[in-house]
């Protein structure tokens, strides 16, 4: 596992992209931020990158990936 920190929108949009994941958001929150990478889930309302960013943004979170090809590994973290 190659652990890293993402907090730029095009870094964001090249990791989701590459893994063919969505930005999504579980519903009536504003901070319970996802990738989906296996379809809807029924409980999350997906976002654009913009909308994802500027939630990480409100809610000081930075995203925290694995960034070896293909892994899915990530994790919102809360900083400052």
């Amino acid at each position: 596992m190659s652990l890293r920190i993402i907090i730029k929108s095009a870094q964001i949009r090249g990791w989701i992209g590459e893994r063919n994941g969505q930005p999504a958001r579980r519903r009536d929150t504003d901070a319970d931020l996802a990738v989906l990478f296996d379809g809807d889930k029924a409980d999350y309302e997906t976002l654009s990158i913009d909308e994802l960013v500027e939630s990480m943004k409100a809610n000081h979170l930075v995203l925290l990936v694995d960034q070896e090809a293909g892994k899915t590994f990530h994790k919102f973290v809360q900083h400052g």
